[in-house]
């Protein structure tokens, strides 16, 4: 029973203080470990996904009243109240106004991203981390950076909006050469998109000046970029799942509203941040890490030859590891 015991505490827990596997079964591949990570942190993402949650709430709250008042617009259309010209001008006017209040509901949310992109940064290659005292940490030493990356992900929505409409309205009435820089100001804001993936987790394991933050976070976006997109892809599943079931399943749009709100409620914030950690961590690994003499790569993965990679320190080294005091933390 007590094996048992043993067992469920580090399904649920993990391991206080030291990693959750052992040198001799550590995961080969990186799919292998975030699943397993996933399965053992779980619930640790859930009491996380709480604590940030209440940064967005701002931001879900505003988009919620806006949801609400473009259905209204929408039902009076249908009902004939309104012109359908009347209800674009409308809608449109709704969505600068959303976008508009968004800027400084995104920009608060910048430092407490910064400390749970160190905590799911750690748990995602199997080291531990005291969820509360390591975000604080984290938060106090990188907030002036995380405040600036987030007051710019408030604006670039806005600013693309507006550039977009602005752009367009130059093409129709000047010509169509107006397109590239419309196609620009598009593929600007996916690339931001992109690199939020990555930058949270440059900015809490390395010390980066602001440009060089930013420089790195878009040439590794671009330079993996189809691993970018999938990963991106693979965070808007369910949100795109509700999106479907609106239009196409309207009698239950209901019950697909109520799943999406309780799931980023309760796991998909942190869940995200676990999986643009996992990702960050492998290409910073392999592009900045091996470029560094000492510093671990694999981390968390089985350790195959001397040169490869440090194991958790606070776990027993098998036969031929490097001493401590030859490894490099990043």
């Amino acid at each position: 029973m007590r094996v048992l015991g043993n067992f469920f505490n580090s399904f649920y827990y993990g391991k206080a203080g030291k990693g959750d596997f052992n040198p001799e079964n550590l995961p080969e591949k990186r799919t292998r470990l975030f699943f397993e990570m996933l399965r053992v942190r779980w619930s640790a993402l859930v009491r996380l996904n709480l604590l940030y949650v209440l940064v967005f709430l701002p931001a879900l709250l505003w988009t919620l009243l806006n949801l609400f008042a473009a259905y209204n617009i929408l039902t009076l259309a249908a009902a004939e109240e309104i012109l359908y010209s009347e209800m674009g001008e409308q809608l449109l006017g709704l969505l600068r106004t959303w976008l508009l209040i968004l800027c400084p509901c995104l920009a608060v949310t910048g430092p407490v991203t910064a400390g749970v992109s160190y905590v799911t940064r750690n748990w995602a290659r199997d080291q531990h981390s005291f969820m509360l005292s390591d975000c604080k940490d984290a938060i106090k030493e990188n907030w002036k950076q995380a405040l600036l990356v987030s007051t710019i992900t408030g604006f670039v929505p806005l600013i693309v909006y507006t550039s977009y409409v602005v752009y367009g309205n130059l093409s129709s009435e000047y010509g169509v050469f107006f397109i590239i820089p419309q196609m620009l100001v598009i593929l600007i804001g996916l690339f931001w998109l992109l690199s939020l993936q990555i930058i949270y987790t440059l900015m809490v394991t390395y010390k980066l000046s602001f440009k060089n933050l930013l420089r790195n976070a878009l040439l590794l976006s671009i330079g993996k970029l189809p691993l970018s997109i999938g990963i991106r892809l693979i965070s808007l599943i369910l949100p795109g799942l509700c999106v479907a079931v609106l239009f196409f399943l309207p009698d239950i749009s209901v019950y697909a509203l109520l799943v999406f709100a309780l799931y980023l409620l309760l796991f998909g914030f942190a869940f995200n941040r676990f999986l643009f950690a996992s990702y960050a961590n492998a290409v910073c690994e392999k592009y900045i890490n091996a470029r560094i003499e000492g510093a671990p790569v694999g981390m968390g993965l089985r350790k195959t030859t001397d040169d490869d990679y440090e194991i958790d320190p606070t776990m027993p080294q098998p036969p031929g590891t490097l001493s401590n005091n030859e490894n490099l933390n990043a």
